[in-house]
């Protein structure tokens, strides 16, 4: 029987033996019937030799379409944009792997978020380059750096210090994740490493699971979208490697996040960026965004209740916001979800308790007083009672009393969000740093009203949250409009700011008198 390590060599470069009888050959020999009743049998006619190249036959017999990446062709980058779990570093292991025993690849680039990542992953990892690297061919890590039997070497750099890309030459470079690289000094380190390919054919491959806010992603995006000859992008998602994952992962993760922005993103690897058309623009939320403040003048929840209790409806929206004593308003967190009424009701009255609010602002069109009775059952399981009182109303915390607010939203969804909108875009809105709050602001970056259109939950929510706080509900009875009327909502929030009685929310200084009127 042949060793594995008896090489078949073409001048320097090792290549795999050509077994007689390979497996894949043997089992199509058999048939798709017998075949599985036959593979002990089939593996027991191959050498070890041939067991070896069966182990390492990426392209032949392991790799799906999907992963390959070709060498023919003027490209000069290809990136792998996908959800969790493809086998973005395989692919790339294997396709660095075949560049260095064909010898059109020398000396490689391998950069991650920083050095240990690039080491436990690229290097070192299950599908990094000492794991991809057949007996025949065996690479070896050396001196802080990959080195292949033919002198081929990959060395290790971090993005964290981009002047050291500055000035070494390569004619590979394989950057992994580059979603995750630092947002300070990742756009200096990839424009380091794509100067210093300067031998060879220099190429650069890339993958990352992409997000929303990354720069070097969005670049790396336009840049194939401008020129998709030279500079390639495969995407896929998590599902399409299924059988290589946890029995039942997928599933799992997709009835927990499937159609929410960390969904589409970690699993199906859709890059999100705001629609042509929609209401809102994350670069308002980027513009704006500061840490929740100690003390807030005022603190509520906002809630668009599903139509309906039974399972699999829409989910409830419910939004919480606060308004600062800077006359900011905070979105403080999405806790939008599909629950029934009696879950959402014992999570926003467990929500009012803990943050002190002074008020729920609950929309009522198609539900009636439903929400007011559900929550009012729940308030009384807990010695509390709810009071229902109009939108202009004032209000403020008080121990044992829930009030609330019924919303008559009339119209449709992006005339309500139209008085909302000029706010965020003149930086009156600020979204909590360090809040979840990704799904509300897909949402907002990508619904397009129109026919058809989805019912975007948690932006109704926001809405009727913003609008109560901002002092909106007032401001729609003013016979001044447009941005006069905005200029006097943001007077009044102001007003509303400053330390004393008046800090209980704008409503504070509308008269008992004017309390009637619904909207």
């Amino acid at each position: 029987m042949t060793h594995p390590n008896q090489l078949h060599r073409t001048g320097s470069v090792a290549t795999a033996p050509s077994p007689a009888r390979s497996f894949v050959g043997a089992l199509a020999r058999l048939g798709p019937e017998r075949a599985h009743a036959a593979l002990d049998a089939v593996l027991d006619e191959l050498s070890v030799v041939e067991l070896a190249a069966l182990a390492h036959g990426w392209r032949e017999f392991w790799a799906r379409p999907a992963q390959i990446i070709d060498s023919a062709g003027p490209w000069r980058s290809h990136g792998l944009l996908t959800g969790r779990g493809f086998g973005k570093t395989r692919a790339i292991s294997e396709f660095v792997q075949e560049e260095v025993a064909a010898e059109r690849a020398r000396r490689i680039a391998l950069i991650a978020q920083n050095e240990d990542q690039t080491l436990a992953v690229m290097v070192h990892g299950p599908s990094g380059l000492l794991a991809t690297s057949p007996p025949w061919f065996r690479a070896r890590f050396e001196g802080g750096r990959v080195v292949w039997p033919n002198g081929a070497q990959a060395l290790v750099y971090t993005p964290e210090v981009p002047g050291e890309l500055r000035g070494p030459e390569h004619d590979l470079a394989w950057a992994s994740e580059v979603v995750a690289w630092p947002a300070a000094t990742g756009d200096e380190a990839l424009s380091n490493l794509r100067l210093g390919l300067r031998l060879g054919y220099g190429r650069l491959v890339w993958d990352t699971t992409p997000k929303r806010r990354s720069p070097l992603v969005r670049f790396l995006l336009k840049r194939a979208e401008a020129d998709p000859l030279l500079h390639r992008v495969t995407r896929g998602g998590s599902r399409e490697n299924a059988d290589n994952l946890t029995r039942g992962l997928i599933d799992e993760l997709e009835r927990e996040i499937g159609g929410t922005q960390r969904g589409l993103e970690e699993l199906e690897g859709i890059f999100l960026e705001d629609e042509e058309g929609a209401l809102f623009r994350e670069a308002w939320f980027s513009a704006t965004r500061r840490a929740l403040p100690t003390q807030l003048a005022r603190r509520i929840l906002a809630i668009d209740p599903a139509t309906s209790d039974r399972p699999g409806t829409d989910r409830t929206g419910i939004v919480e916001l606060g308004l600062g004593f800077d006359a900011q308003v905070y979105v403080i967190a999405d806790l939008t979800r599909r629950a029934s009424w009696e879950e959402w009701a014992k999570l926003v009255v467990d929500r009012y308790v803990a943050g002190r609010c002074d008020c729920i602002v609950v929309e009522r069109n198609k539900v009636g007083g439903a929400p007011v009775a559900i929550l009012r059952a729940e308030a009384q399981t807990r010695g509390m009672r709810v009071e229902v009182v109009p939108l202009e109303a004032p209000t403020r915390h008080m121990p044992g009393v829930i009030y609330v607010k019924e919303v008559f939203s009339r119209g449709a969804k992006e005339v309500r969000a139209e008085p909302v909108t000029p706010l965020y875009e003149k930086g009156r809105v600020s979204h909590v740093i360090g809040a979840d709050l990704g799904d509300l602001e897909t949402v907002m970056t990508t619904w397009v009203p129109g026919p058809g259109a989805r019912s975007p939950d948690a932006l109704d929510a926001l809405v009727h949250g913003v609008s109560e706080l901002a002092g909106l509900w007032r401001a729609r009875r003013d016979p001044r409009t447009g941005m006069a009327g905005l200029e006097h909502v943001t007077r009044a929030m102001s007003e509303a700011s400053r330390p004393g009685p008046s800090a209980a929310g704008i409503g504070a200084a509308i008269p008992r008198s004017e309390w009637g009127s619904r909207i």
